[in-house]
């Protein structure tokens, strides 16, 4: 009898015992399954992860791209990158002067607008500009929208500057000048310069200011202009096409880079 009634206890401690097992083993399954996630969502926070690491890496790409650039020139030579949203994002110099004057800038990411009138209100360029210097600002960049904008808040910039000439170039002779560890204002003056007097190098003219540069450029148009004088019994001078008025400046400038693309052609010709 009291064999009996053990066995019937064992049986119930073991029911009892089974039942604590299989509880805990269906707790630890049902947060296990809470723990891990679904793969489909995995993969997808992997996306979108990547998504946002592109997005991050693609936008400071466009940012940090320059699509304009402007040259300032006087002595110091000074190159600021312009992005498509307007701000600078790389300022550079060409010469020993040009780099001491980008040490002395903050102005990355500054709208260039403002940029440039910070350094215009600075006082070595002020300095400059109330003595003999002259001063050249040259734009140049690929969209033609946003290139047409900057010339035009450069050359409202400079108005008030009797002294500040404005010009109109293109990134291929920005890279031409380069290549020349010149800043490409001041190569697009050895270009006018070149093509008024083809015995000039570069090298002539390298550690020239801008206002020894451009005299060299007023006094050979005067000379053609005097010969044209005395040939057409007097015609304008040449102060009217080479005066200080910046959009007067421009479209010389075009000019000029007419002249220079039948210049290559002619050789081109020549060669062949």
């Amino acid at each position: 009898m009291n064999d009996k009634w053990k066995a019937a206890f064992d049986q119930i401690h073991a029911e009892e015992a089974l039942k604590v097992h299989t509880k805990e083993y269906l707790s630890e399954k049902i947060y296990s399954r809470k723990a891990a996630p679904h793969p489909v969502f995995r993969h997808a926070v992997s996306i979108a992860a990547g998504l946002v690491l592109l997005f991050f890496i693609g936008g400071s790409w466009i940012f940090m791209t320059p699509t304009a650039y402007i040259s300032i020139d006087i002595n110091p030579s000074l190159e600021l990158g312009i992005n498509r949203f307007d701000r600078i994002i790389s300022v550079e110099g060409y010469n020993e002067d040009g780099d001491n004057l980008a040490e002395s800038l903050n102005i990355t990411f500054m709208n260039y607008n403002d940029a440039l009138a910070e350094i215009l209100s600075m006082r070595s360029i002020e300095d400059y500009l109330s003595g003999d210097a002259l001063m050249s600002l040259t734009v140049a960049g690929d969209d033609e929208t946003q290139y047409s904008e900057i010339l035009d808040s450069v050359e409202n910039c400079a108005a008030g500057h009797e002294n500040i000439r404005c010009h109109s170039g293109d990134t291929e002779e920005m890279h031409e000048a380069h290549d020349a560890g010149v800043s490409f204002g001041k190569y697009r003056a050895y270009l006018i310069l070149h093509d008024l007097a083809p015995s000039i190098s570069l090298d002539d003219v390298r550690s020239l200011t801008m206002r020894e540069l451009y005299d060299l450029i007023d006094s050979y148009e005067d000379q053609e202009t005097g010969n044209a004088d005395t040939e057409s019994d007097g015609t304008e001078s040449a102060t009217e096409t080479s005066g200080t008025d910046c959009k007067t400046d421009g479209h010389t400038d075009r000019e000029h880079g007419q002249d220079r693309q039948h210049h290559r052609e002619r050789e081109e010709e020549e060669t062949e």
